[in-house]
């Protein structure tokens, strides 16, 4: 799935003193099988842009296309040449194009076309998502989104087995309720809620928000899974050094606008534009800097492991000569 921002626009308290312009003519492309980050300040409209993502809330002006394709079995009968009356049916896949576009209703308008498509298509894992969980126990919360996507239910426990694997909890975990487990373990659950569905795409709001070390680096490692899987992640976050490792392309929100959409690295290693825009530089970058004013020069590095492989080789090399 692709989706496709057009002129998206924002306002909350409309003709009030306290009129608020949360997204200023917001044009992005998000494609099939991406690892984004969304960063910048908080209030710079980062979540924001995420609930209209998949309808939560909708624009005051502009629209988002949606763009994928849709797998249809399709039936065809063939015809003997021998006996025209006998015929076999021959069932066959065929990809349909498929196109949403979400805009603000009118006002003799105001149902959205296809919006539980999109829904379904789109999850959005929130900020302390382990808030979210509300039922008896961690499978019924699993289930939950699935079933009311019109999965049967069969198939849904089925994808509750699956998820609950892949974010890391075994099956026993199913029969327990959620409210037993570690803040770190229902964040997981939630998430899982969210994959049952099947998404394309998963938008995560600050997944890493309270975790201890341990958790986050779990939770980093789940997302990486799901991309490796073929899932796009859009991640919001605060901590650089973790963009700077796991993503490729960056959106950089300030006041509502995106004023940098481009390669991960190449923002990140500007110290002057982070700083102009009151964001602190990776520590990983920054000590990489101090290593090459003191005759250590390890190159480009997006990770701690990665610096300490290349400083070793130096290292190895100064030893010999």
């Amino acid at each position: 799935m692709t989706i496709k921002t057009k002129n998206l626009v924002k306002i909350f308290d409309k003709k009030l003193p306290i009129e608020l312009k949360a997204l200023n003519d917001v044009n992005v492309t998000i494609n099939q099988g991406e690892f984004i980050a969304i960063i910048g300040q908080t209030g710079s409209g980062k979540t924001t842009f995420i609930q209209h993502m998949n309808a939560l809330i909708l624009p005051d002006e502009g629209e988002i296309e949606y763009f994928y394709r849709d797998k249809q079995e399709i039936i065809t009968k063939k015809f003997s040449k021998l006996e025209t009356n006998s015929s076999n049916s021959v069932q066959e896949t065929a990809f349909v194009e498929q196109h949403i576009v979400v805009k603000k209703p009118s006002f003799f308008n105001r149902k959205i076309k296809k919006i539980k498509e999109v829904r379904r298509r789109i999850g959005v894992v929130f900020q302390f998502a382990e808030y979210q969980l509300f039922e008896q126990t961690i499978e019924k919360d699993i289930i939950f989104g699935a079933l009311s996507m019109g999965i049967k239910k069969d198939e849904a426990i089925k994808k509750a087995k699956e998820m609950i694997k892949l974010v890391g909890l075994d099956e026993s975990y199913l029969k327990r309720s959620p409210f037993d487990l570690s803040g770190g373990q229902k964040r997981r659950v939630a998430i899982a809620g969210i994959l049952a569905m099947n998404p394309d795409i998963i938008f995560f709001d600050e997944p890493t928000a309270g975790l201890d070390p341990e958790g986050t680096v779990k939770m980093l490692e789940i997302l990486d899974a799901l991309h490796k899987q073929g899932k796009t992640i859009v991640l919001a976050t605060h901590d650089l050094d973790n963009v700077l490792q796991w993503t490729k392309r960056s959106l950089f929100f300030k006041e509502g606008k995106v004023i940098y959409d481009g390669d991960t690295y190449e923002i990140l290693s500007n110290n002057d534009f982070l700083l102009e825009n009151k964001m602190l530089p990776t520590n990983l970058l920054s000590f990489v800097e101090k290593l090459k004013k003191i005759g250590y020069d390890v190159g480009k590095v997006k990770s701690l492991n990665e610096l300490i492989t290349k400083l070793n080789i130096l290292l190895k090399e100064n030893y010999a000569n």
